[in-house]
């Protein structure tokens, strides 16, 4: 007769929510004979937290939790130490955890090796985003920005490396057409690429922008256009690209629409001029890049320097959008 897993995992489990229903759920899949839960001992949770529910709180929420949706042949354990009975166990069989404590996972099986037990099976677990696309935590529970099921309670804090206006108002429209929450802010940075970028320094320029200004904030945004050659037309084209890096430093890049400058604009940029400078001196408009931009004179108004900039923005935000597949290690379909 063939012997059903015995699997193993951990955790603070502190204000319960969809992340840990995830973990559990992996547990308890495939109906295995036995699952060891450890729960952090108070001692060991205020290592990481500053708050924490009691032990015996979070264990009695625990148990609720597991009869509530019928997952039986649980054994919760306390545990002192990242490891827990898990690199002491011989019986056990699988590992489950979230992916950010992959490496722990690793370290566990090369522990075990050490005292040569065989290693465990891991299953690693993606981690559950919440509306605004950062993982759901029990400290950001806690903090009053998220429910348990990841809905954002408080506006995202997003910050902008640019004080254009244009700028402003097209990230500002873009995160409200994403119902997401925000209030959108713009704050002098250093870009570290020259006041005319060229092919590469524009992609450079929006990353830079976006680290710069995050700060304390959930989101930072660079916004940065550029000149990019293309050789099979043997002519440089306007693209905008937009950077968005999040609280976890992930970064999503996108660009805009691209567009070929009249060839007097091209020969003072050429020059050293800069774009901006250039369209002034041709159109007459002062600050032709806080209002319509260059694309709103040349296409006579059809579309104006907001309405490039909300397609770069939105193009950054396309992976946060459909995180389902964007995800690492997400199923092919």
């Amino acid at each position: 007769m063939v012997r059903q897993m015995r699997v193993v995992l951990g955790g603070t489990f502190d204000l319960l929510h969809t992340g840990h229903e995830a973990l559990l759920r992996a547990s308890f899949d495939g109906r295995p004979e036995a699952v060891v839960i450890g729960l952090t001992t108070d001692r060991f949770a205020k290592e990481s937290r500053p708050r924490v529910n009691p032990y015996e709180v979070r264990e009695r929420n625990l148990k609720r939790f597991l009869a509530a949706r019928k997952w039986r042949h649980a054994r919760i354990e306390p545990i002192d130490d990242p490891y827990g009975p898990a690199d002491d166990l011989p019986e056990l069989d699988v590992l489950v955890v979230s992916a950010e404590r992959l490496p722990v996972a690793v370290a566990l099986n090369e522990a075990r090796a050490a005292k040569g037990l065989r290693p465990l099976g891991i299953r690693t677990v993606p981690m559950v985003l919440a509306q605004d696309g950062l993982p759901i935590a029990s400290r950001r529970i806690r903090e009053g920005l998220i429910d348990r099921r990841g809905k954002r309670l408080k506006p995202l804090q997003v910050f902008i490396g640019s004080n254009n206006p244009v700028k402003i108002r097209a990230v500002k429209d873009v995160f409200q057409a994403l119902s997401l929450p925000a209030r959108v802010r713009g704050v002098r940075v250093k870009t570290d690429v020259s006041d005319q970028p060229f092919d590469e320094e524009a992609v450079h320029g929006a990353m830079n922008r976006a680290k710069s200004a995050i700060g304390g904030g959930d989101f930072g945004v660079g916004i940065e256009a550029g000149l990019v050659w293309s050789s099979v037309l043997s002519d440089h084209f306007d693209v905008q690209y937009c950077a968005v890096v999040d609280r976890s430093g992930r970064i999503t890049v996108g660009h805009g629409p691209g567009f070929a400058y009249p060839p007097r604009i091209l020969e003072k940029v050429k020059a050293g001029a800069t774009v901006g400078d250039a369209m002034t001196r041709l159109t007459g408009i002062r600050g032709i890049g806080s209002r319509q931009g260059a694309i709103g004179y040349l296409t006579e108004g059809r579309l104006d320097r907001k309405g490039l900039t909300e397609c770069a923005v939105l193009m950054a935000m396309v992976p946060r959008i459909r995180r389902d597949l964007y995800a690492r290690g997400a199923p092919p379909r």
